[in-house]
């Protein structure tokens, strides 16, 4: 009886799980995904840290993390199932022994039928257990695709940063392209696309903490680091610029969102929402440098520069923390911020 009860306990795991990864992914985050991500990620890191060549190939060898992972994920869902149904099948006599019973779970999954019992009991979940192997096939199908592309949509939008700002991504130099470019008015439109975006990123809760590992499209740039610069440049632009739209103000909300969001599903350090401003990472000359070139291509600026600095502080503090924590658990850089002697 405890036998079965274990077994059934197993496959009501995997359907918690993978509805949680394929349905609930708005809602949830799911701790075997989350748990099977953190165990091959560390496997990753014995091969960076021990092997040899492994630091100087880091970012290539992490390339393969993303399909890795997938794969020790279905097979821990493969291999779940397998092991409950097998119990159930011993614990119903569906078979003598455990290693029978094992070899008919498997063959009733894989749905090649090659020793379905002999017992009326044991065909029964040979069907149910086909019908779930079944349904792990057509799962793999319909929603791998769709995070497939959401990595690299992720992955496109970190590249068209970087051509923008050069290899050290920084929130002016987003702004400052526009506005040397002559394409100030395609501001609004631009917020109005990451919005979308932040608010797919928001809501791909399951799978953020595999999503934060994989590298982009181009292994050398960080989209730790793209992503915060971006939200330095939203920063600016709601809290320095002046008339502010409401545009800007609504993707720095979702983009703070999908940060938070990421940390919370990579089990970052806590972050107090109430730190103090004077150890803030950006400093008043920074950002008084920031000011300064961005007034130098047109950029029309608060008249009130002190006010215009306790709004900055204050947006800017909702995701530095989270993302200073997301940089260094990844090794990747934070975002730069030009001192006024670099300032051009």
């Amino acid at each position: 009886m405890a036998l079965g009860l274990v077994g059934a306990g197993l496959v009501f795991i995997f359907f918690k799980s993978i509805i949680r990864v394929g349905v609930l992914n708005q809602r949830y985050q799911d701790p075997l995904a989350f748990w099977v991500g953190r165990g091959v990620l560390q496997l990753f890191r014995f091969r960076i840290a021990v092997l040899p060549g492994g630091k100087g190939r880091r970012n290539e060898i992490m390339t393969w993390y993303w399909p890795c992972c997938m794969i020790a994920l279905v097979a821990t869902w493969f291999c779940q199932v397998m092991l409950g149904f097998a119990m159930l099948n011993l614990a119903l006599r569906a078979e003598p022994n455990f290693t029978a019973s094992l070899i008919a779970s498997g063959s009733a999954l894989s749905t090649l039928g090659f020793a379905t019992p002999g017992h009326l009991t044991g065909e029964f979940l040979a069907i149910i257990e086909g019908a779930i192997g079944l349904f792990i096939v057509v799962y793999l199908f319909t929603f791998l695709p769709g995070f497939q592309q959401l990595i690299h949509d992720r992955g496109a939008r970190v590249e068209w940063i970087y051509a923008r700002t050069g290899p050290d991504p920084a929130g002016v130099e987003i702004l400052h392209w526009f506005y040397r470019n002559g394409r100030a008015a395609d501001l609004d439109g631009l917020w109005e696309d990451w919005e979308i975006f932040f608010r797919d990123l928001a809501h791909a809760r399951s799978f953020l903490s595999i999503l934060c590992i994989v590298r982009p499209l181009a292994p050398d740039q960080s989209w730790v680091c793209a992503f915060g610069a971006f939200l330095d440049a939203l920063a600016l632009a709601s809290s320095t610029i002046d008339k502010p739209s409401e545009g800007s103000r609504l993707c720095f909300e979702f983009g703070v969102k999908a940060v938070q969001n990421t940390h919370a599903a990579m089990r970052g350090t806590p972050i107090s929402p109430k730190r103090n401003p004077d150890l803030m990472h950006v400093r008043r000359q920074e950002y008084d440098a920031a000011c300064e070139r961005l007034a130098a291509v047109g950029v029309p600026l608060a008249h009130d520069r002190e006010q215009a600095w306790q709004r900055f502080i204050q947006a800017h503090m909702s995701y530095e923390e989270e993302i200073a924590w997301l940089a260094s658990a990844i090794s990747d850089p934070r975002p730069y911020w030009p001192m006024p002697a670099e300032s051009k």
